[in-house]
Parts: structure tokens; sequence; C-alpha cells
């Protein structure tokens, strides 16, 4: 079995050949670990673009095996690209600009029918409805990154202090009213001594 994916019987379609399956959840061979991914399953290798050997095992003590094929459906992510992405995001405009008169023609129709509040949201729910119809692993890859770094108490309390040092930087005139009131409510100079 060395090399082979390896998933239970318990977790195979029920029609069992060649169908698409959401979420068959798999051990990889080398690392040992267990994930789930959208997949092609056959018997035979042939059926297949891409076949990667796949141990189907069963019973009460998974001790029988039965060799069959997997395909993986979305493509592996990338996720030191997603991470530097999400990190870049945090220091750059939001803004999409898709530059094209047919589809905000489009998007400006749905809003105007009454099935998305703005163009804003139909873009994004039409995106998001789409990739998770086509390439969840992306949006899931990417769900755990923003819920790892939004919930980081370093990198909070890191941006936190960058921020103040970026507010602090943007004001050097003396004669700035801000800075006057801040420093007489503060009670400090410009040193920080009081």
């Amino acid at each position: 079995m060395a090399n082979q994916y390896i998933t239970a019987d318990e977790h195979l379609p029920e029609t069992g050949t060649d169908e698409t399956v959401t979420h068959l959840q798999i051990r990889d061979p080398e690392t040992k670990e267990i994930f789930e991914a959208r997949v092609h399953v056959a018997r035979e290798s042939d059926r297949l673009d891409d076949p990667k050997p796949l141990s189907v095992v069963r019973g009460p003590h998974e001790n029988t095996t039965e060799q069959w094929y997997v395909e993986f459906v979305d493509e592996a992510v990338e996720r030191e690209r997603l991470e530097r992405l999400a990190d870049e995001q945090r220091e750059r405009s939001n803004v999409v600009n898709t530059r094209s008169d047919d589809l905000t023609v489009l998007l400006r129709y749905l809003v105007e029918t009454g099935r998305y509040e703005s163009t804003a949201a139909a873009v994004r729910a039409i995106l998001f409805e789409h990739l998770a119809d086509r390439d969840p692993a992306v949006l899931e890859a990417y769900d755990e990154i923003r819920t790892a770094y939004d919930a980081d108490p370093l990198r909070e309390a890191l941006a936190g202090v960058s921020r103040e040092e970026t507010d602090a930087n943007a004001v050097s005139d003396a004669d700035d009213p801000a800075v006057v009131v801040t420093e007489r409510e503060t009670g400090t100079d410009r040193s920080g001594a009081r």
C-alpha cells in the first residue's frame, strides 16, 4: 500500500464508478495527513486522465483492501502565494475594476431588478458562488489563512503599533492644531517627556 492514497469504503459514492465526489476523505501516503478533496474515482486507471493509486479499505478492522484510482479535480492550492496576497492586500485598495461594458450592464440589471442591493454585492455573491462550485479548495484555504491571520494576537498588536507609528510620523508640523491639542491633552512634548 506504499505510495497510494487511502480511503475507507464508506467514503465512496454509492454508485461506485467514475463519479465526481465532493469531499472524499483521503489519507496522503507520504505525510499521513487526512484531508478532503473533490475527485473522480474509478476501479480502472484508464477511465481517468491523471490516475493516482487509491487503496480502498473495508471491514471492521479495515483489513480488506481493494485497488481503485483517484483523480483530483481541484488543483492544489498554493498556500504560500495565497498568504502573501492576503498579507499584501492589507495595504492595498479593495476596489476591483473589470472595465467591461457588458458586465456593468448585466450587474446593473441585477441590481435594478432587485436581485442584489448593489453591483458590489452582486459581484461578491456571484464570485463566491462560482468559486464555491468550481474551486472550493481555494475558498477553504483562504478562509483558514484569514482566520489564522485575524486571530493572531501578536500580529494584531504589531499592526496596532505600526498604525500608531504611521499616525505619529504623518504629523510633522508643530503648528498643526491636532498635534497641539494632543500634546496639551496628554501633557507631553514631542519627545514624550511630561
